[in-house]
């Protein structure tokens, strides 16, 4: 059954909203109840999910932002404007320019984390949260990471650490090849479980001053940027509306990290999605897209919007 029109636009639309400072980029695809999608980094973009979630276009409104410094949103000229404070101000401006009253609201990633910080300040406009390969701490992400590197070859860890005592980043704030290098070699089994689309091995490049700033510093391996100690296990407890935690069972993010942002969400499920690592909605595109299609109809359904 389709989901009623609960607010929004109710056709496709693009442009852009005046945030906290700086102009924020927004597309929104079909109608309904609306699904803001945050995507991950910090740098990555919207196209992140696309076109593997527009099909959920056809059950609800979704809306997808390029967050500050990613994409086609403005770089703030100061970098101290890169924290998660003023990015939820951001998503909030993006809420009140489509008038929607309530979001349901998906975080992969990094986004994950931004899509926690907005859900516990604004607790009453969650309609349901769904977190995708992301940790509710950044003691357990840290963990996770150390864990990834013990088991890398002797090799490879050892070329890791000397680029990172000698410095991961140019002049010009891009990465060093070298490093950028051995750092996608360690981590691509954790990202595709099978080959990705062509597009995904071209990616668009990353925002690299919210990359520095927010997340990496000195290793890719450990969040020191202004994330550091981030920590959202007791402030869930704010978040009253239905949550899905979902990681691929091959993820960056164990099981572990994801069972604990479970346990801290007073009304939450974990999935593990099988054969899938990181980027699970492209691994198995329709598995997920059916788990939201279902996670919607149960979160609209306690409302009695279905």
């Amino acid at each position: 059954m389709r989901n009623r029109h609960i607010g929004g636009r109710s056709r496709d639309a693009e442009g852009f909203v005046d945030g906290s400072g700086v102009r924020i980029y927004y597309k929104t695809l079909g109608s309904g109840v609306p699904l803001l999608l945050l995507h991950g980094g910090p740098g990555a973009d919207h196209s992140d999910f696309l076109p593997a979630l527009q099909p959920m276009a056809r059950h609800c409104q979704l809306v997808l932002i390029d967050e500050r410094g990613s994409g086609r949103s403005e770089r703030p000229a100061d970098p101290n404007y890169y924290t998660l404070d003023w990015m939820v101000k951001d998503i909030e401006r993006v809420r009140k320019h489509l008038r929607l009253p309530q979001l349901l609201v998906l975080g992969h990633s990094f986004g994950g984390i931004l899509a926690q910080a907005y859900a516990v300040r604004h607790p009453k406009r969650i309609l349901g949260l769904v977190l995708a390969g992301t940790g509710s701490s950044a003691r357990c992400i840290d963990r996770d990471f150390r864990n990834l590197r013990k088991r890398l070859p002797a090799r490879l860890r050892a070329r890791l650490a000397r680029q990172e005592k000698a410095g991961i980043f140019l002049a010009d704030g891009a990465y060093k090849k070298d490093y950028a290098v051995a750092s996608a070699e360690a981590l691509a089994p954790y990202m595709y479980a099978k080959p990705p689309p062509a597009r995904f091995k071209h990616t668009p490049p990353l925002g690299m001053e919210v990359l520095r700033e927010m997340w990496v510093r000195r290793s890719d391996f450990h969040i020191d940027g202004n994330l550091k100690g981030f920590d959202f296990s007791r402030s869930l407890a704010r978040v009253k509306a239905p949550s899905l935690v979902v990681i691929g069972d091959r993820d960056l993010v164990s099981t572990a990290t994801a069972d604990i942002s479970r346990a801290c969400l007073p009304r939450a499920t974990l999935v593990v999605m099988a054969e899938c690592a990181h980027m699970m909605f492209i691994d198995q595109t329709a598995r997920f897209n059916r788990l939201l299609e279902e996670f919607l109809n149960c979160c609209t359904a306690r409302q009695g919007h279905a």
